[in-house]
């Protein structure tokens, strides 16, 4: 991609470029305007930041009213022209080959092939109480192409499409950022577990508590396991939860003997978060419903086992290095908190396994996927 990005070097970004015969892909990138996050925020910014030498010209895209802050992303790919989409529904003659949505928007209208990521399907699975799925409907209706997150994700998605079968539907994971996520010394990890007011070797639950992530579940194993009889704590580090969730929540790690044990972190600055996740004694994952769960590679990348519930892609990305119980299954639960952080041979071999299987997984291998998917989709249409 380098010759691509010197011709662009000095174009002013905010005005329409001369037409190239090269095709360009349009990237909409409205979702990482942001000034933190994880989820789909991180992934657009990694994957764009990786794109590999010779990929398809590139174009970002802002919707709305967010363009006025699209400053927040000058760091990322500062060479790559950035234009604005005022109308949301309605792309306009771009002179774009494709266009393609990191997120769940789609434009209704577009001259040219459209593509999106979809990064589950709840509002398929679980439409009850689940805002997005209309969208969702028109955005596979619309689409010549769709990246999905997992393996299962893809099952599911053909479930309720199975005449997508025969069109460019990919697989495409996540990646782990190596140099962020790595095994740390001790003394490095205490003392950020210490600035966080935590002494004690501590479980960690990352991520938002909403209700599907199940933190009921973690707080109950927790409650029964011989770990915590041991002096273990209990850490969640995410935060999100409505008022009223968050007493429930509170309500009951207190009736679990919690006070003083189990730890409650709204936000981990994200320079501290590698080397907090790498002080844990274990990850605990027990949601009912995930998209990709970007933080069992990353706990894996960093020496640290876990434990994972039975639901959506969570066993395939543990990959069977780690226990697995039932979303509703406490005991099982526990007595996976239990093997991954007593038993000395089980322990080892959980992060033996995790460090070999999250190499396999980085941005740039997942970069090429994409741009390897754009030119599938654009020879798709062409042909």
């Amino acid at each position: 991609m380098a010759g691509s990005l010197q011709q662009q070097r000095g174009l002013d970004y905010d005005r329409p470029m001369s037409p190239t015969p090269e095709p360009r892909v349009g990237l909409d990138v409205t979702q990482a305007v942001k000034r933190r996050g994880r989820g789909i925020a991180r992934y657009i910014q990694e994957v764009v930041a990786a794109q590999p030498a010779g990929a398809l010209p590139t174009e970002l895209f802002v919707r709305g009213h967010r363009w006025f802050r699209r400053g927040l992303l000058s760091d990322l790919a500062p060479d790559l022209p950035r234009r604005w989409l005022p109308n949301s529904a309605r792309l306009g003659d771009r002179g774009l080959a494709l266009f393609h949505s990191f997120g769940n928007h789609l434009p209704r209208s577009a001259p040219c092939p459209l593509s999106f990521t979809v990064h589950d399907v709840r509002a398929l699975d679980e439409p009850a109480g689940y805002e997005g799925k209309e969208r969702l409907q028109r955005n596979i209706a619309q689409a010549d192409g769709i990246v999905c997150l997992t393996q299962h994700g893809r099952g599911r998605l053909l479930h309720h499409y199975p005449e997508l079968d025969s069109a460019v539907v990919e697989v495409i994971p996540h990646g782990v950022d190596h140099a962020r996520f790595h095994p740390r010394p001790e003394a490095e990890t205490r003392a950020a577990a210490r600035s966080l007011g935590i002494e004690a070797p501590f479980l960690l639950q990352l991520g938002s508590w909403f209700p599907h992530k199940n933190l009921e579940l973690a707080l109950e194993a927790w409650a029964r396991s011989r770990a915590a009889r041991e002096g273990i704590e209990l850490v969640f580090a995410g935060g999100g939860a409505s008022a009223s969730h968050q007493r429930r929540l509170e309500d009951l790690a207190a009736a679990l003997g919690g006070p003083g044990r189990v730890h409650w972190i709204e936000h981990v600055p994200g320079e501290a978060l590698p080397t907090l996740l790498a002080g844990a004694v274990a990850l605990l994952q027990p949601s009912r419903y995930e998209g990709f769960a970007l933080p069992l590679l990353e706990a894996m990348a960093s020496g640290v086992p876990g434990v994972v519930s039975a639901a959506s892609c969570l066993p395939e990305v543990s990959a069977g290095l780690w226990p697995v119980a039932g979303t509703d299954d406490p005991e099982a639960f526990a007595a996976g908190i239990d093997r991954v952080a007593l038993d000395s041979e089980a322990r080892a071999a959980a992060i033996d396994g995790g460090i070999e299987h999250a190499a396999a997984f980085t941005w740039e291998r997942s970069a090429r996927a994409h741009d390897d998917f754009f030119r599938r989709v654009i020879a798709s249409r062409a042909g």
